[in-house]
């Protein structure tokens, strides 16, 4: 009985030992799919590291190759943070290490991939088509930003645009601050014939600590 007590005793610890590594959860803020190990090439990425096991005092990060830089690890709360820049010329493997900072053995190995960032758009709402219903488009509030087929989601928010639209009573144009759409906008679709077309112009995004930047147009045509 007491040999059964101590290997029970021995396998519960070997257990816990090894289930260490699956307590710890990485992921990158800026990827839209927590689960997903994808860093961005020339974007903002920023991994943020929690642990059940560990506490942030307790670990420390490597990079493991060229292809991948880290900052300086910063604990807030339960949470580490580390900014990370993917260089993939220089390597195919961007391998990040997380190690017992008593110990200095190896906890986890996170292996990360990388994609580029296309060009950032705006677009009316959820519209993403290049025309729509009437009713479709009045029931849009704003202007919002996105990086298409891309999971990069840094805030990036319309700062102001241009409401231009031409019909046989006559042609109007709004300037907005911020990103909401306005009544008297509103009250230009609802006038406007089927088959007009809207133009956003002079579309202006920008993000925290980064420079406003000026966004394709939108062309949208009311069906």
């Amino acid at each position: 009985m007491k040999r059964l007590i101590i290997l029970i005793c021995i396998l519960l610890s070997y257990t816990h030992v090894n289930a260490q590594p699956d307590t710890i959860y990485v992921w990158n803020k800026w990827c839209s799919r927590k689960d997903t190990m994808l860093l961005f090439n020339s974007g903002n990425n920023l991994i943020q590291i929690t642990s059940a096991a560990f506490k942030p005092a307790d670990i420390k990060l490597k990079s493991l190759d060229v292809s991948l830089r880290i900052g300086t690890a910063e604990a807030k709360g339960d949470t580490t943070t580390v900014l990370a820049m993917p260089y993939p010329a220089k390597g195919k493997n961007m391998r990040l290490a997380i190690l017992n900072k008593k110990t200095n053995k190896t906890i986890k190995i996170i292996n990360f991939t990388s994609d580029e960032i296309p060009e950032l758009i705006a677009h009316v709402g959820t519209i993403q088509a290049s025309e729509a219903a009437r009713k479709d488009i009045l029931s849009q509030l704003t202007l919002r930003t996105s990086f298409p087929k891309s999971l990069y989601s840094y805030p990036y928010h319309i700062k102001s645009y241009t409401f231009k639209i031409s019909t046989p009573k006559g042609n109007a144009t709004i300037n907005a601050k911020g990103f909401f759409m306005t009544q008297e906008m509103f009250q230009q679709i609802k006038d406007a014939p089927a088959g007009t077309v809207i133009d956003f112009t002079n579309i202006q995004a920008t993000c925290p600590e980064c420079a406003t930047r000026t966004l394709p147009d939108i062309t949208l045509k009311i069906r």
